[in-house]
């Protein structure tokens, strides 16, 4: 499949953006979906503001679980591209294939803590369209988070709700490095890339 727009090429200086350099040096491969935003001058920049706020700044939730908050509302969402990237990333910072290939169950498999559970079930309400009633999940999750940690999950997922319409309607093309988790985790094989 070919992406309806096309990502930067590598020696555009378009995509050297300083914050770029340093999430690919973090995730290892220059993401096909942000060289394709870098076509536009400041949009870039915007968004990669929000993934430093939203996901790697310091803050009161662990990387992993926010990660993994991103991967479940990717899921959700259906976007092949973003979820693949995620469960990536969340790899990456140590989360095991294991329990990753149980995320479409993360409710009863013993791989995720009542905490997981409360802060992905808000993923999941996140990642729904429309998004239904939320008060249970808020309901639960205040059972095990502050608001300043609610906060931090409802911003991940706001972050990978541009993401999943970005890449699910773009139809990025996903790259070589993310896609080893493909061969890990059989759930993501039941997204369905765009067909365009």
């Amino acid at each position: 499949m070919t992406a309806q727009l096309a990502p930067l090429a590598a020696h555009d200086p378009r995509s050297r953006d300083p914050r770029l350099e340093e999430l690919v040096g973090f995730v290892g491969y220059r993401p096909n979906a942000l060289l394709t935003m870098a076509r536009k001058p400041g949009l870039l920049a915007a968004v990669l503001g929000l993934v430093q706020a939203a996901l790697r700044d310091e803050g009161e939730l662990p990387s992993p679980l926010r990660f993994l908050v991103a991967c479940e509302v990717s899921r959700t969402a259906g976007c092949l591209y973003s979820a693949t990237h995620t469960v990536h990333a969340a790899h990456h910072l140590g989360v095991p294939w294991a329990k990753l290939a149980e995320l479409h169950q993360y409710t009863t498999s013993l791989h995720y803590s009542p905490d997981e559970r409360a802060a992905l079930a808000i993923a999941t309400a996140g990642g729904a369209s429309p998004i239904g009633s939320s008060e249970a999940v808020f309901a639960q999750a205040r059972c095990h988070f502050n608001e300043a940690q609610i906060l931090e999950i409802v911003a991940g997922i706001a972050l990978f709700g541009w993401f999943n319409r970005w890449n699910s309607l773009v139809g990025s093309e996903l790259e070589e490095a993310p896609g080893e988790a493909l061969r890990h985790i059989p759930w993501l094989g039941g997204l369905q890339a765009p067909v365009h």
